[in-house]
């Protein structure tokens, strides 16, 4: 099979989408875990909310796999662009975050000395990774070593056959999800090992959506109503099965359980081959859509930065202080990798 052209539309808003969505999660996540039990009204908007937007790190697997799995490589030349555009960048915001983490620390336990920096900074990359959000920067740069081998399988399957694998792909996941099979995951290689064959899959998701041809006319508005029953679904569960365990459980968030999986595959086609005719629109998109990589590193520093000057969903009702945040977020998170792609030599850098 080959693929189409990458500068297509309806991808940019895809990536944008994900953008967005990846904002809100990190925004809304503190109303979730602060407001269960305590404002179950403040808690259900950030429930509502964090429900539309599951599909955030399937979505970005997905569209690499529609943009990726169809070329063919040389691997020297896939890997050093690679390398120049993905893992450079992310090793400057690594040292960026080591330096921002180091301080906010309180005098009284900020380590002076080099050596007691150098423990600290190992230390928070085995605890968090150095920030929480890069776990999926690390899993990206290990599933890229294998995507030219993974496409160079999948060109020569027709996508019949394609449609079988990721069926299994699917039975795999709800077997993994089985807390009798999850207790390997105390072996920390094997729970690694496992985690990143999973969402590799969505790759594969994302080529076969991104070249089979839908043939049901109405097939947009149907895709429409599955979202919205996933995101239903997504709440309610999530509700359910906090209040039966008595604590907040969001288990069923997760980016690979079979809700989320339909969730991401219901909103490509939805979106698949749409068109946005509103120039102003269409700009918007497509800079977030270029600037997308950057934005994802940078924006848990400023929601940091915002949350340290008192600029937290707390500070309105949350149907207003969330969109306000999320938006801010995104501007601010714009802006910061703009300038800094026009410093020289930025643009290498900034992500």
């Amino acid at each position: 099979m080959t693929i189409k052209p990458t500068n297509i539309q309806y991808l940019d808003t895809l990536r944008a989408l994900a953008t967005l969505g990846v904002i809100t999660i990190h925004v809304t996540t503190p109303v979730l875990k602060m407001m269960y039990s305590r404002n179950m009204e403040f808690w259900w908007i950030g429930n509502s909310i964090d429900s539309c937007v599951r599909f955030v790190i399937a979505m970005f697997l997905m569209l690499s796999g529609a943009t990726m799995l169809g070329k063919e490589y040389k691997l020297g030349e896939f890997y050093k662009k690679r390398f120049m555009r993905v893992l450079v960048p992310f090793l400057f915001w690594l040292l960026a975050y080591w330096i921002y983490r180091w301080t906010n620390l309180s005098p009284k336990i900020q380590p002076k000395e080099f050596q007691a920096i150098i423990q600290w900074a190992v230390n928070l990359f085995v605890a968090e990774g150095v920030s929480k959000h890069f776990w999926y920067i690390y899993m990206i740069l290990i599933l890229y070593l294998f995507l030219p081998f993974l496409g160079k399988g999948l060109r020569k399957l027709s996508n019949s056959t394609i449609f079988i694998i990721l069926t299994c792909w699917v039975l795999l996941n709800i077997l993994f999800s089985n807390q009798i099979i999850n207790t390997l995951n105390c072996v920390y290689f094997f729970q690694k090992t496992k985690d990143y064959f999973l969402y590799s899959g969505y790759f594969v998701v994302g080529y076969y959506l991104m070249n089979v041809s839908m043939k049901t006319p109405n097939y947009r508005p149907i895709n429409f109503v599955v979202f919205v029953c996933t995101v239903l679904f997504s709440a309610f569960a999530t509700y359910f099965a906090s209040k039966n365990a008595h604590k907040l459980d969001m288990s069923f968030y997760g980016s690979l359980t079979v809700n989320t999986i339909i969730q991401s595959i219901s909103l490509f086609l939805l979106v698949k081959d749409s068109t946005i005719q509103n120039r102003i629109m269409d700009w918007i998109i497509s800079t977030i859509s270029n600037y997308s990589y950057g934005i994802y590193l940078v924006h848990i520093m400023v929601i940091s930065i915002l949350f340290n000057h008192r600029i937290f969903w707390t500070m309105a009702y949350p149907l207003i202080s969330l969109p306000a945040i999320i938006l801010l977020t995104l501007v601010l998170s714009f802006l910061f990798i703009f300038v800094l792609r026009k410093i020289p030599g930025g643009k290498y850098i900034a992500g």
